[in-house]
Formats: C-alpha cells, structure tokens, sequence
C-alpha cells in the first residue's frame, strides 16, 4: 500500500507536506457537509427518502452535539467544526426539500 492509498483511507486525511490548505477547524467544517451531503445523497439513491421530520431530528440531535463540543465536552472524536458543517448541510437539505415543493 503506498502513502497514497493510505491517506486516502483516512476519515480526516491530512495535507501532504508543503501543500497550503485550509485550516484543521476549515477542513473539518466542510468534511462533515459533504459527508452529511454524500450519506443523503446515497440513502435517496437507493430509494429512501427520509421524511422532513426524520431530517430536523438528526439536525437537532447534530446540534445537541455540537453544543456539548463546543463547550470542551469530548464527543465521539469529531471537531464541534465537523459538527457544525454537517448541521449546516442538513439545512440545505430542508430548504431544497421545501423549495423544490413550494414551486
């Protein structure tokens, strides 16, 4: 297995030496939106389609969490950055839930 393959593997990957990316808090923010974004995408892709409710639950159950981190509470190994994007992702997904039925 290269250095490659195995950074690829990572949850978190890391920058690779001298390249210049956002910071740690900035990579995890949009790690947990596109994670949040991917899992919706896969669920609905394979025929599922969460209800409003069930989506503001774990948005509420995110922001829960978030909270806890955010006050220096050790939860489940994630940045409160991770959290909040993935709270931010779940937003958007109601709000184009509620646009794409409004028009």
């Amino acid at each position: 297995m290269t250095p490659d393959e195995f950074e690829g593997m990572l949850r978190h990957p890391f920058p690779a030496p001298g390249q210049t990316t956002a910071t740690p808090d900035e990579a995890a923010y949009h790690m947990g939106f596109a994670l949040a974004t991917r899992e919706f995408a896969w669920v609905v892709a394979h025929g599922y389609a969460p209800t409003e409710r069930q989506i503001v639950q774990a948005l509420t159950q995110t922001m829960r969490v978030y909270t806890a981190a955010s006050s220096g509470k050790y939860v489940s190994g994630q940045r409160p950055d991770w959290l909040r994007g993935r709270a931010d992702a779940l937003r958007q997904i109601i709000r184009e839930r509620n646009h794409t039925t409004e028009g």
